[in-house]
């Protein structure tokens, strides 16, 4: 009997601590974005443009597709993230699809609550020799806020921001 009463509390204290793919629900919706490559040093350039994220393969994933035009060059640039939730790992995966670039990145997102952000990391980034990791603030749920770094080395000490991306919601 204390078997299963224990069993039955452990069920319970881990579905209180359960996350799915809805929890990431303010991602869902329409929104103006600008992302800045190489913020503060001479390589910096803009992308403007659009983004779209919705619930994708019956509500299992989100698809968030971007359209941005690059300010240096006026190309038009298009590239996908597809999002699901890793019960295994406890975590979140996202893939990163463009249309200019021939890598995918893989990259795993984890959930900070009390700091309404979420952290993600890669070993390894879409360019493969740097490491990754970004933020993405969702303190103001109109406004996200992402901020990423690399680094040659996993334990370096010195993160360089390789982008700032600002997605402000149009509509929901």
């Amino acid at each position: 009997m204390r078997k299963i009463l224990f069993v039955a509390l452990v069920i319970a204290a881990s579905s209180l601590h359960s996350q799915s793919i809805q929890d990431l629900d303010f991602l869902i919706g329409s929104w103006q974005v600008l992302e800045t490559i190489y913020p503060g040093t001479d390589k910096e350039y803009q992308e403007k443009g659009t983004r779209i994220c919705e619930y994708y393969l019956n509500g299992s994933f989100i698809k968030c597709e971007s359209a941005t035009v690059v300010s240096t060059s006026g190309k038009e640039r298009f590239y996908t993230y597809v999002i699901n939730y890793d019960k295994r790992e406890d975590c979140y995966r996202a893939t990163n699809l463009a249309n200019d670039f021939p890598l995918q990145g893989q990259f795993k997102w984890y959930l900070d609550k009390e700091n309404q952000r979420i952290i993600a990391i890669t070993p390894k980034n879409v360019i493969e020799d740097r490491f990754f990791r970004a933020t993405i603030s969702y303190a103001d749920k109109d406004r996200l806020v992402w901020n990423g770094w690399s680094s040659k080395w996993l334990d370096d000490k010195e993160w360089k921001q390789v982008f700032n991306d600002v997605a402000t919601r149009k509509s929901r």
